[in-house]
């Protein structure tokens, strides 16, 4: 077997870039492709070899080849990174399956859940590619701030995936000496942690915003925590996951990150600015807003109580008062 790997890696935006940089520094060949309605990233990289929209002053892997055909990208790859926002997530898992090998690892790097099914990313690529390769769905979930890990700064996540050799492909094709992925067989709870930590993340932005210190975002850290792992639990997790790197990790990493989109919006929110303010503020993709609505939805259906989760979702949603609905929440605290 080949030491080297073709890889297809879908979505050129931050953490798509910074995967395909790994993988391509490790010495696969790597095709890279964004959706059609967003051609600047490849153009870039294409003339410049850098992607100065999503991930500026790194000059990129030549083993890293821009393609903006759909099915020109699949082609013979060994293994598929998804790497777009999940509303965006079925319609490209529905185009990408007809150009799939039969023997495809497709991999989950989105952090995120269909907010229509409520149902993971995992279940629906299980639901539109062939049976065959149910099995061959991974995921990958941890504290990764895309421009650190593409920089070569040590980076660890967990990876998840019923089969054993997807995981060893997965593992092949993106492990060095300063980025690790850890195996677990917990993929809900690793697709359930990795898709909600961004929602409070938010809420280390709010607090940073008001002024708070560190002692009261540790407190609430704790908080998001226990609803998470509630959730997993019930989702049919294991809530342990929620101490791993797709969890405590990933919080930790997204919440206290000065650069993190998720905490700045939270940060521009309770400075007073509007949700569609706070967005153009952040100018990027805020995976937090779509899932803290996700979120409250599942907790409805799942009949768990999620006081930390729906204080977010009110002020990002009902337009409530930030500083209001946060000291309110502490002061109920238990």
């Amino acid at each position: 077997m080949s030491s080297s790997f073709k890889v297809a890696v879908l979505g050129a935006g931050n953490m798509g870039t910074a995967i395909a940089h790994v993988i391509g520094k490790n010495g696969h060949q790597v095709q890279l492709w964004n959706h059609e309605g967003d051609p600047e990233p490849l153009l870039q990289i294409a003339k410049t070899r850098r992607n100065k929209k999503y991930l500026p002053g790194l000059a990129l892997s030549a083993n890293i080849s821009p393609q903006p055909n759909l099915e020109l990208a699949l082609k013979d790859a060994r293994v598929v990174f998804f790497v777009v926002p999940s509303l965006f997530m079925e319609p490209l898992i529905c185009r990408a399956a007809h150009y799939l090998r039969n023997d495809v690892v497709c991999v989950d790097a989105s952090k995120g859940m269909d907010e229509k099914s409520l149902g993971l990313i995992p279940d629906m690529l299980n639901k539109n590619i062939s049976c065959a390769l149910n099995a061959r769905v991974a995921t990958i979930s941890g504290p990764a701030i895309a421009g650190d890990m593409a920089r070569g700064k040590f980076t660890a996540m967990n990876v998840s995936a019923k089969d054993k050799e997807a995981i060893r492909l997965v593992k092949k094709v993106m492990e060095n000496k300063m980025l690790k992925l850890r195996a677990t067989d917990d993929m809900i709870g690793v697709e359930v942690t990795g898709s909600f930590k961004n929602v409070y993340a938010i809420a280390m932005g709010m607090c940073d915003g008001l002024g708070l210190p560190m002692n009261t975002k540790a407190a609430l850290l704790v908080t998001a925590l226990r609803e998470i792992g509630e959730l997993v639990n019930k989702m049919g997790g294991r809530a342990e996951t929620v101490y791993d790197l797709a969890g405590l990790g990933d919080l930790v990493g997204t919440g206290l990150c000065l650069s993190s989109r998720n905490r700045r919006f939270g940060e521009y929110m309770a400075k007073g600015m509007s949700q569609e303010q706070a967005r153009k503020k952040v100018g990027q993709a805020v995976e937090g807003i779509d899932a803290g609505k996700t979120l409250h939805l599942l907790g409805k259906k799942h009949n768990v109580r999620l006081l930390f989760a729906e204080m977010i979702y009110n002020v990002v949603w009902k337009k409530k008062n930030a500083g209001m609905s946060l000291v309110n929440f502490l002061e109920k605290m238990e």
